[in-house]
């Protein structure tokens, strides 16, 4: 059994396949960690980490496993209307709604950090203004159908990678370690929805699975590795950040730095940072619009309007708190998300027509304190934060 499992490792499916969910699940939510673990206190964020690490990989487990039970390839919204009626497609369509239209706003507002973070020094204008100009030149290009590349998404990654590992080396005798004390109640439950909204990457799986024709079975191993290192991702770039800046930590990570590491690095961070965030602007905002376009027959430009209109109405409107944006995105979209997925999954237990390559086998309880969790999780961020 070991020589089968060792050659699915090695093969280059999987290790595309495996790229493919950290590509999804790495972007602009890191950003909001150092500061998240900042107001909460390290040990709080580190344990909310583990946490939602695991149940990140059980429910993605989980959906992975509906993805083997069904024959037709769908997304979320499909394998809803299968497993659960027309009435919770409406509801998971929401779900989904919410959290686009709400990383499309993320998307707006740290990027005019980011470009004046770059920029500032040579053109002086506000973040705000910054921002706008970002809205316009990319919403132009997702009406042009101009989409992400694949690849690219995989060179960011590399490069994120590459920079964590930067400001590591550079930082490290920077680090010091009494910022990591300390635990501030009032905010113990920030790092919740910031981590939520950070591990998000439902869409990659059903591609998973078709990189991975011919070897499903990898699946369970592809999905779990690619948990496993994005967690570790993020804790490094918590524990770096925050040791550096420690109380200065900034929701875009990088400005605070600054002080300590100089403009280079910043100007390396807020690089990538503007990459990744354009480009999930361009994929978040084509896979939206044909959302519209090809599930409820709206025309082209109108869909249009209705992915670009919302989050700029919001931003002019004064909404622009990068955490307090992904926070509540994660709290409330990604756990509906996550309460649909665990009904859609016990349907399919019954219902699916693929004998799948791995079964989970849960206690029912499970499946409480699942619906139990995002849903509490999705009151306290309503009404109680």
């Amino acid at each position: 059994m070991k020589i089968p499992d060792l050659n699915i490792l090695k093969s280059k499916q999987f290790i595309y396949a495996t790229a493919v969910l950290i590509g999804t699940m790495v972007g602009v939510g890191v950003f909001g960690i150092p500061f998240a673990f900042s107001k909460a206190g390290f040990w709080m964020g580190f344990l909310f980490l583990i946490f939602i690490g695991f149940i990140t990989l059980l429910l993605n487990l989980m959906y992975g496993e509906v993805v083997l039970r069904t024959h037709e390839e769908h997304q979320i919204t499909g394998y809803t209307e299968k497993y659960l009626g027309p009435w919770f497609k409406r509801a998971i369509f929401f779900s989904v709604a919410l959290g686009l239209y709400s990383a499309l706003l993320a998307y707006i507002v740290i990027a005019g950090d980011f470009l004046n973070n770059i920029f500032s020094s040579v053109l002086y204008a506000s973040p705000a203004s910054y921002s706008l100009v970002f809205f316009f030149v990319l919403s132009v290009l997702v009406l042009l159908g101009i989409r992400r590349i694949s690849w690219v998404e995989l060179l960011l990654v590399g490069l994120f990678t590459v920079v964590v590992l930067m400001i590591f080396g550079v930082g490290i005798n920077k680090i010091d370690l009494s910022n990591l004390a300390g635990i501030q109640r009032e905010f113990w439950f920030l790092p919740y929805g910031v981590l939520l909204f950070a591990f998000a990457g439902f869409s990659s799986i059903p591609i998973q699975r078709s990189i991975l024709n011919g070897q499903e079975g990898g699946l369970k191993k592809s999905i779990s590795l690619a948990i496993v290192l994005t967690g570790a991702l993020y804790l490094l770039f918590a524990f770096t950040v925050l040791g550096i800046s420690g109380s200065v930590t900034t929701p875009d990570a990088v400005s605070g730095l600054y002080e300590f590491l100089g403009g280079k690095i910043i100007f390396l961070g807020s690089f990538f940072g503007i990459l990744a965030v354009s480009t999930s602007f361009l994929m978040l905002g084509s896979a939206f619009l044909d959302m519209f376009r090809l599930d409820y027959n709206v025309p082209r430009k109108l869909a249009w309007l209705l992915v670009v209109a919302p989050p700029l109405v919001l931003f002019l409107g004064g909404l622009r708190t990068f955490i307090d944006i992904i926070s509540l995105a994660g709290s409330v979209a990604i756990g509906l998300e996550g309460i649909v997925l665990t009904f859609v999954y016990i349907k399919s237990k019954s219902k699916g027509d693929r004998v799948p390559e791995y079964s989970l086998e849960l206690p029912k309880f499970i499946y409480y304190l699942l619906i139990f969790m995002f849903g509490t999780g999705i009151v306290y961020a309503l009404f109680i934060k």
